[in-house]
């Protein structure tokens, strides 16, 4: 589902993401409207960091399997609501009622790539 070359797309129907690297060679996210939420949650709340995507890794497969029936997080500038179906990301700051819903495997399609470009990115 993921290719990267020199700059990285992905495309997990309906979703479409962009990895690439600024000047400063860090990783960035980027979409276009609607998953422009889903890009900016990646960059503000994951980060560049792959302990983070790995974390969320973490619960989304404990939600997956019903170990905890929802999952709600406030973060430092969005909100996120897991439950066994769907993924919400709701602006918690930036432009309130910015907010995208979306199938939990989605969701979680685009965290793995965040996380594997990030390390192809260290890799390099």
């Amino acid at each position: 589902m993921a290719a990267f070359r020199g700059c990285g797309t992905v495309r997990a129907v309906p979703r479409t993401l962009r990895f690439t690297w600024d000047q400063q060679g860090r990783v960035v996210v980027r979409g276009l409207p609607p998953d422009d939420v889903l890009a900016d949650y990646l960059a503000q709340e994951l980060r560049s960091e792959p302990a983070r995507a790995e974390h969320m890794l973490r619960v989304l497969k404990a939600v997956r399997r019903g170990n905890r029936e929802r999952w709600d997080v406030n973060g430092d500038a969005w909100s996120l609501e897991l439950s066994r179906a769907r993924a919400s990301i709701h602006s918690e700051e930036a432009i309130p009622g910015r907010s995208q819903d979306m199938p939990l495997d989605e969701f979680e399609e685009a965290v793995r790539s965040w996380l594997a470009f990030m390390e192809l990115s260290r890799a390099q």
